[in-house]
């Protein structure tokens, strides 16, 4: 009878361990399916300026839903924002990482020590679309974890839902949602989350080549609310920039 016992415990924790085992291998494949559809960690990871323009999705009525840029180097965080609040033209120049010493806005062509919440809703902006823009990155995030969840066929799509997660902020946000993944290109084509009033969920698609076999999507089509959608025109990477983008008008 112990014996019997003891065989029957040994077959659970074997059982267990290779259910652990399989079930990490097939999100090992999942991350490597993705970073193939947008050209490869390698290419990603050299990458050092990263410049996109983009309407749609405003987090703040501080900024006016036109056209944005932002242009900023990955690996310093220095970063330059153009674009409007009200009628008036905005450039700011700050970090988004906290460090260095340039932090300068000019409004209307002049620098002003005031406009501290155009300021906040410019970093909370570039925050917002790096969450999107960045989203088959993030995988590479030590916080983030993807975890293969089921297979379904979606308008003629094999399509693997995976539920993404992070342990802290990524850009600002704690991610904890669902991301719908093609089985033949690997690339993201949808994104559900919910933030903090609403359920959003994000039809992914127009993947661009941004430089050296790079490629992110630029159009997330919310489903559910109109304002939330968010298109990214132009996304181009950089080896290098002059440096007084990042100090100059």
């Amino acid at each position: 009878m112990i014996m019997k016992t003891v065989s029957r415990i040994l077959l659970i924790f074997t059982l267990s361990i290779f259910c652990l085992e399989h079930l990490s291998a097939q999100n090992d494949s999942l991350n490597k399916q993705i970073w193939r559809s947008i050209g490869g960690q390698g290419k990603w990871d050299s990458l050092q300026y990263l410049a996109f323009s983009a309407k749609g999705n405003m987090v703040s009525e501080e900024l006016s839903n036109e056209e944005r840029k932002f242009l900023f180097n990955r690996t310093t965080g220095e970063c330059r924002f153009d674009g409007y609040s009200g009628s008036d033209q905005v450039t700011y120049l700050f970090n988004f990482k906290g460090g260095g010493n340039t932090d300068k806005l000019f409004i209307g062509g002049k620098v002003t020590a005031d406009g501290e919440e155009v300021k906040k809703a410019i970093k909370s902006q570039l925050f917002a679309d790096l969450n999107l823009l960045l989203l088959p990155t993030l995988i590479e995030q030590k916080s983030i974890q993807l975890k293969n969840q089921e297979e379904q066929f979606i308008g003629g799509q094999k399509l693997t839902i995976a539920s993404i997660t992070s342990s802290g902020p990524i850009f600002g946000t704690r991610l904890d949602g669902l991301v719908y993944i093609d089985q033949n290109t690997g690339e993201i084509t949808r994104y559900d989350y919910s933030d903090k009033t609403e359920k959003i969920s994000y039809e992914i698609s127009k993947y661009k080549e941004i430089g050296d076999g790079i490629r992110l999507p630029s159009l997330f089509n919310s489903t559910n609310n109109d304002k939330r959608t968010c298109v990214f025109s132009s996304i181009s990477s950089f080896v290098q920039v002059e440096q007084k983008k990042f100090k100059e008008l």
